[in-house]
């Protein structure tokens, strides 16, 4: 094994690639690399053993968790994806292209029930996806689900 010194390369986690990569050491303490650059986006942070490395044995900081792996993540991104689409169809089915007269005027003043098409000022065209306790309701829009105030009764 190589003796680890500044100015060496050395794989490492990048804390803003989020992949193991290659990087060079720029402070060493007590025989273990301390800071690093990443040799791919030139970000410079605290050295961090990838898991297959034999030197993984070096401890971490406490209370800084270990690097997660690159498959989950990507799981993660693409089911946030699917759900972001799913979200949309269901508005799109329910509010697009309905005729203006489909939809209530929001107020705070109004009582809403579920399924209710709703026209708010700034949010646009929504429809009620849920009434909650406390007076409030659950509306689904172009952008997103808000939480909105109505007169419950």
């Amino acid at each position: 094994m190589k003796a680890l010194s500044a100015g060496k390369e050395i794989d490492s986690w990048c804390t803003k690639c989020r992949l193991e990569l290659g990087h060079r050491i720029v402070a060493m303490v007590g025989g273990a690399p301390k800071r690093v650059i990443c040799l791919t986006c030139g970000s410079e942070h605290n050295y961090r053993a990838v898991k297959s490395d034999a030197r993984s044995s070096v401890a971490r900081p406490r209370g800084e968790a270990a690097p997660r792996s690159q498959a989950p993540a990507g799981i993660r991104a693409a089911n946030r994806a699917r759900a972001e689409q799913e979200r949309y169809d269901g508005w799109a089915s329910r509010a697009l292209g309905k005729p203006n007269d489909a939809f209530a005027k929001y107020s705070m003043e109004r009582t809403f029930r579920q399924g209710e098409l709703i026209l708010h000022p700034k949010f646009g065209e929504g429809y009620v996806d849920q009434v909650l306790e406390g007076g409030k309701v659950n509306v689904m829009f172009r952008d997103g689900p808000k939480v909105l105030a109505h007169r419950h009764g």
